[in-house]
């Protein structure tokens, strides 16, 4: 996992010094172009934003933690981006990265998806030599999504996705309880949580 968060963030500079636990309005991407919020509307400790999707790389690891399935998810991500694909070839990856993992009655499953996001430029990617890797779209539409940019021991994800479901649930949002997103921008602790937003 580390090699290609390593990877990311050297390609693209991004290095965000931590600053609190919950921070509004950060420039995610600067001067490069990882996927930005087409709208957002701002609550007091998260935000409602609306993603346009992109092509990512993406496969599932079952039976694991949230640690172990994002670093043997990313090594395998890693190992498609350089060379082992169908065109032999180095394929461009940007930020962010990270899983979608499964809730059931509010407890999280040891079933996740790692992605990785390509670079917008590569249209048609080669396929990838793994059988267990797809290339795909992410998910469009609104999203709940509170932001984090201190990092946290590993076993403190999970607190996180569960604070913001119930802090949701207080707020009488409509969400899709079913899964949820944690989303990497760089090795310093910059994430994202987020639930899919439903109904109107």
């Amino acid at each position: 996992m580390l090699r290609l968060c390593l990877t990311v963030s050297v390609l693209f500079g991004r290095q965000i010094a931590a600053k609190e636990e919950y921070h509004e309005g950060i420039d995610f991407c600067g001067d490069y172009r990882c996927p930005q919020p087409i709208e957002m509307i701002q609550f007091n400790n998260y935000d409602e934003m609306e993603y346009l999707p992109v092509q990512w790389i993406v496969t599932e690891v079952n039976g694991m933690d949230i640690k172990s399935a994002l670093a043997t998810g990313l090594d395998k991500l890693q190992n498609y981006s350089w060379f082992l694909n169908a065109a032999d070839t180095i394929v461009p990856v940007s930020a962010p990265w990270g899983l979608q993992g499964y809730l059931v009655n509010g407890t999280i499953q040891q079933k996740f998806g790692v992605f990785v996001v390509l670079v917008p430029e590569l249209t048609s990617p080669p396929e990838p030599t793994d059988p267990t890797i797809k290339i795909g779209m992410s998910h469009i539409g609104w999203f709940y999504v509170r932001t984090f940019d201190t990092k946290v021991d590993d076993q403190q994800y999970e607190g996180r996705v569960i604070e913001f479901l119930n802090d949701l649930e207080k707020d009488k949002q409509s969400f899709d309880r079913s899964f949820f997103y944690l989303v990497f921008f760089n090795t310093n602790g910059l994430m994202e949580v987020a639930f899919n937003k439903i109904g109107e």
